[in-house]
């Protein structure tokens, strides 16, 4: 279905209510007979190379159909005011004009609005880098503080932005994008509200600032990025790329898991086999590395349900480690196995950054050495009520101090609350005392039991008496030879 294009109208009742308070205001002199023999003449006056005349020659009919409210007038005489200056190459005179226009007295927001657009693509004509920065800055001063043109005002500081980042002045830039509140100018389509949002956390990583990076992530909505358009995307893949390292800074693994896992879900990324195994490879690492809890678990086993994850058995097999209710032994299993896979890699088999050969590497490995050794111990809690400090540093293969220190450090987060260390006697109790109030409920749901057996017996004692009673009376009363056989008057049951 065709759209028609919105007429100049429409535009002019936009604009007024979206700045303004609704009203138009109404035209009190048609100038525009006056402005179309006015233009031509200036024209000839700048091509003379009068520049500066030409566009005085402008200046006494701009201000008549200014304070005459003539919108479409006055926007066509400041329109072409600026570009006589740009085309006569004066460019001074051109950023005086637009500085001059823009504090005129009863300015017309309409014709504003339309000067500094036109005056926006004459930044990428002009011959010199200086010159671009001179009217850019320019642009910048005329546009501060007016909603009606924080769209261009946005752009413009967007280009700046650029520029200084090349430059190396990272603090700079930074100061400069963070002056734009783009997610609250409602005239900015949502893609480009986005772009400037996602440059903004770019910029507040690369100064390490993650708190304000992961305030800015809020103010994206997810669902943004359903659309299917590459556009959109690479910025999906951009966006989550940020959020893994805010969550690795904020040692956040399960975020970081699902950060990857919804990067697996991108069209872009399910199409390349390579990077699906690299982001499934991420995905179980992280899902292992977040300590142990119900979100946790439920991950873990939605994961191994994932049809694609075949595509790295090895990986699936230590994702299984964890799913299986065993001990897993560090050494003969972790070591032997799985830490060359992990921190270097096997032919084939490229290592992810997640176990690198650098702090962050080794800090992780350590936080997966602690996994290995909680998952153990909810094995261990399983089968044992009490356990030595020797026997359970021998399944988890910690010297005795580091495990004694281990264990308390997951009974206070919360990892095995109800288990309590006896250090004098060398025993670690890893089923909670019940309280007198649970062991007295107990007695009592066992009292109760026992005197419904009793009653159901004593029930069925009665009954049998009666039965013989009442076969005794029936002896008594008829002769030998027609006594009944005392089976048939039993009841069927």
């Amino acid at each position: 279905m065709q759209v028609d294009k919105p007429t100049e109208q429409d535009e002019l009742a936009h604009l007024a209510a979206s700045v303004g308070d609704g009203r138009l205001v109404k035209m009190d002199v048609d100038y525009e007979k006056q402005v179309d023999a006015a233009l031509p003449k200036a024209s000839a006056i700048a091509r003379s190379g009068d520049v500066a005349g030409a566009i005085e020659s402008l200046a006494g009919l701009e201000k008549s159909s200014r304070l005459g409210s003539d919108m479409k007038s006055n926007s066509r005489l400041v329109r072409h005011m600026v570009k006589l200056a740009f085309d006569g190459k004066k460019y001074d005179l051109l950023n005086e004009t637009i500085q001059n226009l823009s504090k005129k007295r009863s300015i017309i927001k309409f014709a504003i609005r339309n000067m500094i657009r036109d005056a926006c693509e004459f930044v990428d004509q002009l011959p010199t880098e200086a010159e671009k920065n001179k009217l850019i800055e320019t642009l910048r001063t005329t546009t501060a503080g007016k909603i009606y043109v924080e769209v261009e005002r946005a752009r413009l500081t967007k280009r700046l932005v650029e520029k200084t980042e090349k430059e190396g002045k990272i603090e700079e830039a930074w100061t400069l994008l963070m002056e734009l509140q783009v997610e609250t100018y409602g005239s900015m389509e949502m893609l480009e509200k986005v772009t400037f949002l996602l440059h903004q956390m770019k910029l507040s990583l690369l100064r390490q600032d993650y708190v304000r990076a992961s305030i800015i992530s809020r103010k994206i909505s997810i669902k943004f990025f359903d659309n299917k358009s590459e556009q959109i995307q690479n910025m999906k893949i951009e966006y989550y790329k940020y959020m893994v390292e805010i969550g690795l800074q904020e040692k956040n693994y399960l975020d970081v898991c699902r950060h990857y896992r919804a990067l697996f879900d991108t069209p872009k990324v399910a199409a390349d086999v390579e990077m699906v195994k690299e982001v499934l490879k991420c995905v179980v690492l992280f899902i292992v590395l977040t300590p142990h809890g119900n979100e946790q678990h439920d991950l873990l086993h939605r994961i191994h349900a994932i049809r694609q994850i075949e595509l790295i058995p090895d990986y699936n097999g230590l994702l299984e480690l964890f799913i299986n209710q065993e001990v897993i032994p560090w050494k003969e299993v972790i070591l032997a196995k799985y830490q060359t896979l992990l921190r270097t890699g096997v032919a084939g088999i490229p290592p992810t950054h997640v176990f690198s050969n650098n702090t962050e590497g080794e800090l992780r490995w350590k936080a997966f050495h602690e996994r290995v050794g909680e998952h153990n111990i909810r094995m261990v809690s399983k089968y044992y009520t009490q356990i030595s400090f020797d026997r359970m540093a021998e399944i988890l293969e910690y010297p005795v101090d580091e495990m004694e220190s281990f264990v308390c450090n997951l009974i206070v987060t919360g990892i095995i609350p109800d288990a309590k260390i006896h250090r004098p006697s060398r025993i670690i109790n890893l089923r909670a005392r019940r309280a007198d109030v649970e062991t007295l409920d107990q007695w009592g749901s066992n009292v109760k039991k026992l005197t419904d057996i009793l009653n159901k017996v004593s029930h069925l004692i009665l009954k049998e008496e009666m039965v013989h009673r009442h076969l005794g009376e029936q002896r008594k009363l008829k002769p030998r030879k027609e006594r009944v056989n005392p089976m048939e008057l039993l009841p069927l049951f």
